[in-house]
């Protein structure tokens, strides 16, 4: 036995001396992953080699939390890292560098918490403004001002667990009621849609999609429980050119109003039109339908932020 258990240590004792040390994988294992989060670069000169360990870095922020690095958080977290190993690969004919990018996750935490709880603190504030007993469109107005500040925080969450080691959420008791609430308000406001004429299930597809982006909840113009309500009505006129044989022209146009229906009022009246010319009358229809979809539903949202107060 006692002849074995030399053996074994024998073996670990050859492995460790012929191990190269100008590996990447051995000089990061000098480094303990839970403090620390280490990125390794190359290039010609030690300068390149120490830019490129960076600049990985950073690409793999990017690449791992998108959305926060839209926030422009990724400059002040790479401000905290830095290059503390730089050494050349001996066994490599010509000169070839090799570098190590540093970054203290307990410095990532000081940057990323404070950025988190200013938004808690955002959402708590305006959690505090939904009223009470609840009104679907009082509590939209601000529901739709927290949507932004729920997808920074998502987003930030996003950068953190990724720097974690652990991988876990930052404070996810905190955050969980407030995107429930969101959820909650948004879903409480069905908005009903009423399309008829020529051509109106291609209206109807870009004016749902609209409503749908904004993270209203559609329904059939029949549904008791809505709370807005869309009419659209289309019209359609082809024709023949005059100058081009063979063109066919369509116009196309929708007259929309938007109803307040807990008030029962009528916020917004607007027409669109379109022409549109193909050889084929159906196409020159369709065409022109498509455009006219795209012109009412943005002005749809627009104007329903408009109603609602929303910037």
């Amino acid at each position: 036995m006692k002849k074995i258990v030399l053996c074994a240590m024998a073996l670990l004792l050859a492995a460790c001396a012929g191990m190269n040390k100008n590996t990447v994988n051995y000089q990061m294992g000098g480094y303990d992953s839970v403090k620390y989060y280490v990125v390794a670069g190359e290039g010609m000169s030690k300068e390149e080699a120490a830019q490129n360990a960076l600049e990985n870095m950073r690409r793999e922020m990017v690449q791992n939390a998108p959305a926060a690095a839209n926030q422009g958080v990724v400059t002040d977290l790479m401000a905290n890292a830095e290059v503390e190993k730089v050494w050349r690969d001996k066994d490599f004919d010509g000169k070839h560098f090799y570098a190590l990018a540093v970054l203290s996750r307990s410095n990532a935490h000081k940057v990323l918490a404070p950025l988190l709880d200013q938004e808690d603190a955002k959402l708590e504030g305006l959690a505090k403004q939904f009223a009470a007993p609840a009104s679907a469109l009082a509590d939209l107005k601000i529901a739709f001002k927290m949507q932004p500040v729920v997808a920074r925080r998502a987003a930030l969450d996003e950068m953190y667990q990724f720097l974690n080691a652990s991988r876990e959420s930052y404070q996810p008791e905190v955050f969980a009621p407030y995107k429930a609430a969101l959820q909650e308000k948004m879903a409480a406001v069905l908005v009903g849609v009423d399309v008829t004429g020529v051509q109106s299930e291609v209206l109807v597809t870009y004016v749902v999609d609209a409503l749908n982006r904004m993270g209203l909840g559609v329904v059939d113009a029949s549904d008791p429980d809505k709370v807005l309500l869309v009419q659209i009505a289309t019209d359609v006129d082809a024709y023949d050119s005059q100058k081009v044989e063979g063109l066919v022209w369509c116009s196309s146009g929708a007259s929309v109003s938007l109803v307040d229906v807990e008030r029962g009022v009528t916020f917004s009246r607007f027409n669109v039109h379109e022409r549109a010319g193909t050889s084929r009358a159906e196409d020159s229809l369709r065409k022109s339908m498509q455009s006219v979809g795209e012109q009412a539903s943005a002005q749809i949202s627009s104007r329903l932020k408009a109603y609602l107060n929303i910037n």
